[in-house]
């Protein structure tokens, strides 16, 4: 019997000795309170009749207690502190005919397992109509199970999720939904985009160094006395300017909504764009002269307080291009006139990678999968949703259960001439990485293959947001 399969035969004893109790204790946890809050305020808002919008926006600190798994880079690696707290970010939306529930985690990602799981948590009637969306930043908890214990630091052996703070997530995030719904008011919205300093990103590819998104994209939310409720900045790029530091914190997203709270006040919401294929901070030219990978330039040339000076300039850039956006932006509208419409598509994707096969087999990444004629399929969904006001468009926003690149984007894009178009990544859902089938084998998507569902992916989402759309009103 060879070493290689001794160890094998052995991983089912090793998986039961490292990874502890994968069960909730519930004597330990104190869960929020949560009451499903959206189902009675919607019903109050409809007896007024449709046609109105209320906006209403909440936050909760979701930072964890003790040393925790992280998610992203190194397999196994553990918290160390907390740098400043991260939270679950939550917009609800109402017109009178029905809700719409906007949450940013500020997570590694969020399987569609556990969205299911706190839909059933923050409403009875309207599951449907709530998209969780995650700000893919890597020095928070592993939400996903991906990045536990693994032999040789590459084949995983036991989840990297925390049961405990994985139930008491869910109830925080419903929690965010309740506070977000009755903070609902009578409110105008005002929509605008405008472009980012490009500095602030890169492609980490050279061949396609400057294919990524430069422009952000804003919705804001006012009350009719002109107070501010929240704000929604989409944008494309990783949120890890901190590599793979060991200490909790918001990353680059932590000045940005800093600087949001401080000069235009309410609840700020970040919202992933074409970050897929793949689009992350620049450490700067000069920075980037040092290795041929990126990896390598953050951990030989960039020290932590490099890193937090980055984290610093691109929050901060970022928002210095929303205020901007802002400026030259149409006038608020509302709240009378203005109209949600959504439509959801469910579909099932073919999982062809060998690696989230074995860790779903194991349960280390816990999703309902179905095994049909040797081929693995995962269910998933997109979500479309049109604002309208006075009958015409001034938004639409689209779903993406992953990490699109950005010429999936520009694709996603021109299945809508709205004047403003939000792309929601890893919204309800984690799936890796999507590019476009025609550019599957091109030879800088090496590493983005080993991390997608396989070569598919992006066009069968592409069709399901395209069906989606047909189902809302045109101009």
């Amino acid at each position: 019997m060879t070493h290689g399969r001794i160890a094998l035969w052995l991983l089912p004893l090793v998986v039961a000795g490292c990874c502890g109790s994968m069960q909730v204790d519930r004597s330990r946890l104190n869960l929020p309170t949560t009451a499903k809050a959206m189902d009675q305020v919607h019903d109050r808002i409809a007896t007024q009749g449709g046609g109105r919008l209320y906006a209403g926006a909440a936050m909760v600190d979701i930072t964890p207690e003790g040393s925790i798994l992280l998610g992203g880079f190194d397999m196994g690696r553990k918290s160390t502190g907390v740098r400043d707290p991260i939270h679950v970010h939550a917009l609800y939306l109402d017109d009178g005919r029905q809700p719409f529930v906007l949450v940013s985690l500020n997570t590694i990602g969020y399987l569609r397992d556990d969205v299911l799981a706190v839909r059933a948590l923050a409403s009875d009637r309207y599951q449907d109509h709530i998209l969780i969306s995650s700000t893919h930043n890597h020095v928070t908890p592993d939400t996903m199970g991906y990045w536990g214990p693994a032999v040789g630091g590459f084949l995983p052996i036991c989840p990297g999720t925390c049961p405990n703070y994985m139930e008491t997530l869910r109830h925080q995030i419903a929690q965010a939904i309740d506070q977000a719904a009755l903070a609902a008011r009578p409110a105008r919205v005002r929509v605008a985009s405008g472009p980012v300093d490009p500095t602030l990103s890169l492609n980490i590819h050279p061949q396609i160094r400057r294919q990524k998104d430069d422009v952000v994209r804003v919705m804001t939310f006012e009350d009719e006395g002109g107070a501010p409720i929240a704000l929604v900045a989409n944008w494309g790029c990783h949120v890890e300017a901190l590599w793979n530091d060991t200490q909790i914190s918001a990353d680059w997203t932590g000045p940005f909504f800093d600087r949001v709270r401080k000069e235009w006040g309410g609840v700020p919401l970040f919202i992933e764009g074409a970050l897929g294929g793949l689009v992350t901070i620049d450490p700067g030219d000069e920075k980037m002269a040092l290795e041929p990978e990126i990896m390598d330039v953050f951990l030989k040339h960039v020290s932590i307080d490099e890193r937090i000076a980055i984290m610093n300039r691109v929050g901060n850039g970022l928002a210095d291009a929303v205020f901007a956006a802002l400026k030259g932006a149409p006038a608020a509208q509302g709240p009378d006139g203005v109209q949600i419409h959504q439509a959801r598509q469910e579909f099932e994707l073919l999982q062809d990678n060998w690696i989230f096969n074995y860790m779903g087999n194991r349960g280390l990444l816990k999703r309902n999968a179905e095994w049909r004629k040797g081929k693995t399929y995962v269910r998933t969904e997109v979500i479309a949703m049109r604002l309208k006001a006075a009958g015409r468009t001034l938004l639409d926003l689209v779903s993406v259960p992953g990490e699109p690149a950005p010429t999936v984007v520009q694709d996603i894009d021109a299945t809508s001439d709205a004047p403003v178009k939000f792309t929601v990544a890893l919204g309800n859902d984690e799936n890796g990485y999507m590019v476009r089938e025609a550019d599957w084998d091109l030879p800088q998507y090496a590493y983005e293959r080993t991390m997608s569902l396989g070569r598919k992916t992006a066009s069968v989402v592409l069709d399901a947001i395209r069906q989606a759309r047909a189902m809302l009103p045109v101009d």
